[in-house]
């Protein structure tokens, strides 16, 4: 759900929760060794209690203190979770382990709250074979990685693409359009026939964003667009120019409902959910968020936004939700084993038909309507984070600079040149 105008990242949209069960203790347990005087481990989540993700967790913490004695109290804190456990762990305090997100990694490393994960990724999976980092796809364990290793345990995966009515196209799971100039092509022919091809939320500016963030990345790959957060130069290389002359050449065909950048959010959504739009390029979590609103002839599917160049392919937008290890735990081995212990395929497979998200696992189906995005996830090989992770490490820029003079290519006001231009000058004059 994306209903603040300057977002800082894809997980937002999946993250806005309200807060409950905001009580805090000090302290993380001293002792969590196995037996009816063990001491509980502490957990800080941030879902909501009640939601799909948190129903989930407590049975999983159920079901392990049933099976070793050990207690994890779970304290469900909403919003504002992450500054509460950087100040926490600050002070010697907190949670053993605690929710985070791959947008989060930089700044709770920063703030010291995360430390070496590698004893907890080789730990053994209770009844598997295998150990919780054999079960991780290798493009989520390096979409999880800094120059630090691991960051957090992964218990579920998104991503951006392409979402259609597979009513209407039901070949694009198998045969999608090979190119972006393809999938124009065939917008266009629901133009001709009378549909409004494509919805947009156009007052949500990380959506408008969204087009020509994934158009970057089949032409000039991951990382393009911190380059152009980062050096004026970068606004002059060819690949980011086809990436921007794509873009415009979908603005000028028309095939955004009408009024779209004045429309608020979720009407766009909610009229693609109604099937008055065919297509919607949008985060996996779109389909969850529209479920009660579909029509039973919509057929809500996700793949890919198809690639500039198919000689390139699509490099894939990877986020992950899971858990991060306080490094001053006192309890390290019990939280370890708790995160394997959570980690069996029994419970993240839930996660996809409790919550509707994709798992993190390998060996965990997605939601039918998101298959395709999942092996696309899987098999990558080019990875990226949710806009090149910009929206962190340089949020200035990206807000003052990328996402108004990107909010006027989509809107038409500018053309190409002008947005190259505009672009290079004022990263030019931020960086002075």
């Amino acid at each position: 759900m994306r209903k603040s105008i300057r977002v800082t990242a894809v997980v937002s949209a999946l993250l806005v929760l309200s807060a409950c069960g905001t009580r805090i203790q000090g302290g993380q347990s001293s002792d969590a060794s196995s037996g009816p005087n063990a001491k509980p481990l502490v957990y800080w989540g941030k879902w909501a209690k009640g939601t799909p993700q948190a129903t989930l967790f407590e049975s999983i913490i159920a079901d392990y203190a049933k099976q070793t004695g050990v207690k994890v109290d779970v304290q469900w804190l909403g919003k504002a979770q992450e500054e509460q456990i950087k100040n926490a762990i600050a002070t010697g305090e907190g949670p053993d382990f605690f929710d985070t997100a791959i947008d989060h990694t930089a700044e709770f490393r920063a703030a010291g709250a995360l430390g070496d994960m590698s004893a907890v990724f080789k730990a053994k999976i209770p009844g598997e074979n295998a150990t919780i980092e054999e079960v991780l796809p290798k493009s989520v364990l390096k979409a999880i990685s800094d120059d630090k290793g691991y960051g957090f345990v992964p218990h579920s995966v998104f991503s951006v693409g392409l979402w259609y009515d597979a009513a209407r196209y039901p070949d694009f799971a198998t045969t999608p359009p090979k190119t972006f100039e393809d999938f124009l092509a065939v917008a266009g022919k629901e133009k001709a026939a009378g549909r409004r091809p494509i919805a947009l939320d156009g007052t949500v500016n990380s959506y408008n964003a969204f087009w020509l963030y994934q158009l970057l990345l089949s032409t000039a790959g991951p990382g393009a667009l911190r380059q152009l957060a980062e050096d004026p130069a970068a606004w002059d290389r060819p690949e980011v120019k086809r990436a921007v002359t794509a873009l415009e050449t979908l603005v000028k065909a028309g095939l955004f409902q009408p009024d779209y950048m004045a429309t608020k959010f979720p009407d766009a959504q909610n009229a693609w959910a109604a099937g008055d739009h065919t297509f919607n390029l949008n985060g996996t979590w779109l389909g969850s968020e529209t479920a009660s609103l579909r029509t039973p002839a919509v057929k809500a599917r996700i793949i890919a936004l198809p690639p500039v160049d198919a000689s390139k392919g699509s490099a894939v937008t990877i986020g992950a939700l899971g858990w991060g290890v306080n490094p001053k735990s006192k309890s390290q081995q019990a939280v370890t084993s708790f995160l394997a212990f959570a980690m069996q395929k029994k419970y993240i497979d839930r996660i996809a038909t409790d919550a509707d998200n994709i798992p993190s696992r390998t060996d965990s189906p997605a939601p039918e309507a998101l298959t395709s995005i999942q092996e696309s996830i899987r098999t990558a090989t080019a990875v990226s984070l949710d806009f090149d992770g910009v929206a962190t490490v340089a949020p200035k820029w990206f807000n003052d600079v990328f996402l108004p003079l990107d909010d006027k290519l989509v809107g038409g006001s500018i053309d190409a040149g002008k947005f190259l231009a505009e672009g290079k000058a004022q990263t030019a004059e931020l960086g002075e």
